[in-house]
């Protein structure tokens, strides 16, 4: 069965990354508002924002299949054995790469805080056009909740911390201007990032797609999983 819960208490949670996103929502939000919805599964929970849904755990794949159908978010993430069970038509998967730094302070220094207008740019233009009523809405809103922080090095790269969940600190927006890429810049941040989160965590984790995954290999991530995110064929 799949229920909708306005109290944390009503999710199962176990210790994945999954579970941690969905945890992160909840401290973000709550279960008040309708575009960031929580469900419960029979061993698992789910998580609808806007147009993205996170599965944590296990649930019947028939019927998992269906609900995510029918609200047809853009994008889907669940554990790779979960998502392979999944029937979605009109979507395809794309490879990540979970990749996990042991945090070791040394004489780098710390980032600086994030002017979110400076660092959208930043982000927009690595990553394609991302809307930015939307993602400033939601950066601030998690900022300002103290689930998430937003850094810069200079005026070139970029990297939000999403959320910090059982000892380890999920990053993501690992971001470099083009012609800066190669400079040590991402490098320098992420070192720093490591001093910043010093000695509270002892691990920083994030995804990487296959073109990216070398960069982070090069620079002392070790590679500890991978899934499978499901994207509909209309953003690809």
């Amino acid at each position: 069965m799949i229920n909708l819960v306005s109290d944390k208490s009503g999710l199962l949670l176990d210790k994945s990354f999954y579970s941690g996103k969905i945890n992160a929502a909840f401290e973000a939000y709550g279960g008040k508002y309708d575009f960031c919805r929580f469900y419960r599964l029979d061993s698992g929970s789910l998580l609808m924002y806007n147009s993205s849904a996170v599965i944590s755990g296990e649930g019947d794949s028939d019927e998992l299949s269906g609900f995510i159908m029918m609200n047809s978010p853009r994008s889907v993430e669940c554990p790779k054995a979960l998502g392979e069970s999944l029937s979605l038509s009109g979507y395809e998967k794309r490879r990540r790469t979970a990749f996990e730094m042991r945090i070791t302070p040394d004489e780098n220094g710390f980032p600086e805080e994030a002017v979110l207008m400076k660092m959208y740019d930043i982000v927009s233009r690595s990553f394609g056009e991302i809307p930015l009523d939307l993602w400033y809405a939601d950066m601030s809103h998690r900022i300002r909740h103290g689930v998430s922080k937003a850094y810069m090095n200079g005026k070139y790269a970029c990297a939000c911390l999403d959320f910090i969940y059982d000892n380890r600190a999920y990053i993501s927006q690992v971001a470099v201007l083009g012609e800066h890429r190669g400079k040590g810049f991402a490098r320098l941040l992420l070192r720093q990032l490591g001093n910043a989160l010093a000695p509270n965590v002892t691990h920083i984790r994030l995804w990487a797609y296959d073109d990216a995954a070398d960069f982070y290999r090069h620079v002392g991530f070790a590679e500890i999983g991978e899934d499978n995110i499901y994207l509909k064929k209309e953003i690809l």
